[in-house]
């Protein structure tokens, strides 16, 4: 990623010049130009010229690769996760903590919009219960929750990225295999409890 000019008795060889290397995805690109050949000082520029516009076409081309892998690390993680949402901050699931009894202590899960993130250095969390409010409802708090945390003041783009509700099908089954015991009432009230119940079973 970078241009290195070799002046007599830097290089292993005889060579004298530039040489442009750059990294672009797994490929190692690189090039000399051998001032050896130059047949003036005139020529000698233009070689670092041709360096230069090089180096800038290979860097650019480099950015753009590890833009595009990026990209297809963040669509592989919101595939692979049943909790991810259109919105990078805003995760959902079935949360909640434990209460005690006399005589046991049990968990009482209840489905969520879960805020989270951090803006100059300073942390921020926040649930949003989704049987209280309703899933649109906190839906909509919860992105003006992340938009106003993050300095957002237009964020229409974010609400538009609401996930369907019947993801939360997807996450009780996901959830519940990994042995929470989420009683079907404490889903959704916008989805059907057999629904879930048959997707349990299969």
């Amino acid at each position: 990623m970078t241009i290195r000019e070799y002046k007599k008795g830097e290089h292993k060889s005889s060579f004298i010049g530039l040489r442009v290397v750059v990294k672009v995805g797994d490929d190692y690109r690189q090039k000399y130009f051998n001032f050896r050949k130059a047949s003036d000082d005139d020529a000698i520029e233009k070689m670092r010229k041709d360096a230069k516009k090089l180096n800038a076409e290979w860097n650019m081309e480099r950015e753009l690769v590890q833009s595009r892998k990026e990209r297809q690390c963040r669509e592989k993680r919101r595939v692979s996760s049943p909790y991810t949402t259109g919105v990078s901050g805003v995760k959902m699931r079935f949360s909640g903590g434990k209460k005690h009894r006399s005589t046991s202590n049990k968990k009482y899960f209840t489905p969520y919009f879960i805020v989270s993130g951090s803006q100059n250095g300073k942390r921020f969390n926040k649930l949003l219960n989704i049987l209280n409010l309703g899933y649109d409802m906190a839906w909509f708090k919860a992105v003006g929750y992340y938009a106003e945390q993050k300095n957002i003041s237009n964020y229409s783009h974010l609400l538009e990225r609401k996930p369907p509700v019947e993801q939360f099908y997807i996450i009780y089954k996901h959830q519940t295999s990994l042995g929470n015991d989420i009683p079907l009432r404490r889903i959704p009230k916008e989805l059907d409890p057999k629904i879930a119940e048959q997707m349990i079973a299969k």
